[in-house]
């Protein structure tokens, strides 16, 4: 198995970001400021479940892989290899391991046409530090 870079695993947490950020349900009720009807249905963040360092599951609806500081302040954390391992959209009874799918999918990508997304991450990185778009 390749070793992935930090870039890489960031990519993944940007691009479920994307997907979870989705979710529509039309029997959401919507009010407004004072209370003004703005209709049915509402798009929302689906929450992102994974095991803590305790194996207790957490519930994260920001934007992965920041969490709150015991201060309350919101921090960038690194998932390690088990925590992002268990990230998951619980449907139910169901669960969609979503970073694990997305890792797979790209890494078919990889494989299908050639690419090297860490190595596409790198020169991104590159290219910003030199002022190029």
């Amino acid at each position: 198995m390749k070793k992935r870079t930090f870039d890489f695993y960031r990519l993944l947490h940007e691009i479920e970001f994307e997907i979870g950020s989705e979710c529509y349900n039309g029997n959401i009720q919507n009010f407004g400021p004072g209370g003004s009807w703005e209709g049915e249905g509402r798009d929302f963040r689906y929450p992102v479940r994974f095991t803590n360092a305790e194996g207790e599951r957490e519930k994260y609806r920001g934007k992965l892989p920041f969490t709150m500081s015991s201060s309350g302040e919101i921090a960038y954390c690194i998932l390690g290899e088990n925590r992002f391992s268990s990230a998951h959209y619980a449907f139910g009874a169901n669960e969609l391991y979503i970073m694990r799918g997305i890792k797979h999918a790209l890494e078919k990508l990889e494989s299908r046409f050639g690419i090297d997304f860490d190595e596409l991450l790198k020169q991104e990185k590159t290219s910003e530090k030199g002022g190029t778009n």
